[in-house]
C-alpha cells in the first residue's frame, strides 16, 4: 500500500488568547507566512471589543494580514477605522466583496486606495506576499 503525504498549505490555528468562533469573527490562521482574519455577521459597533481583540492579537503576530469580508451581512465606520488602523501596523488586503455600506463608507472617505481587496483569500495572499 502507498501513502501518499499532501503538504499542509494552511495552519489553522485561533489567535492566541482569542477564543472563536464569536461573531464577528469566523477564524484566523496562518496561510503562506500571511495571517487570514475571517469575518461573518454584523461588524459593527455593538461588536466593537471583539473586532478590536481580533485585530490586536492579528498585528501581535507581526504578520501581514488578509481581512476576508465574503460572509458580511453589514459593516460600519467601527471596521472601516480598524481596517485604516491596521496599516499603520501591517500590509492589508481584503479578500471577497465588500458589503454596501462599507463599500460606500469607504469611496465617500476616499480610503480605497489604502485598502486594496482581491476577489478571493487565494489572490489576496497572492498579492499581499508580492507587496513591498
Amino acid at each position: 500500500m502507498c501513502e501518499q503525504t499532501v503538504p499542509k498549505a494552511q495552519d489553522t490555528m485561533a489567535l492566541a488568547g482569542f477564543p472563536l468562533p464569536q461573531e464577528p469573527v469566523l477564524d484566523a490562521y496562518t496561510e503562506h507566512g500571511v495571517q487570514v482574519l475571517i469575518l461573518y455577521g454584523d461588524a459593527d459597533h455593538t461588536h466593537r471589543t471583539t473586532l478590536e481583540a481580533a485585530f490586536t492579537a492579528a498585528w501581535a503576530t507581526g504578520r501581514r494580514l488578509v481581512v476576508d469580508v465574503t460572509q458580511l451581512t453589514y459593516a460600519d465606520e467601527t471596521l472601516h477605522g480598524l481596517l485604516l488602523t491596521t496599516r499603520t501596523h501591517t500590509r492589508l488586503v481584503l479578500s471577497g466583496t465588500l458589503p454596501p455600506v462599507l463599500r460606500d463608507r469607504i469611496d465617500i472617505a476616499g480610503t480605497e486606495r489604502f485598502l486594496p481587496t482581491a476577489p478571493s483569500i487565494t489572490a489576496a495572499i497572492t498579492l499581499i506576499r508580492d507587496m513591498p
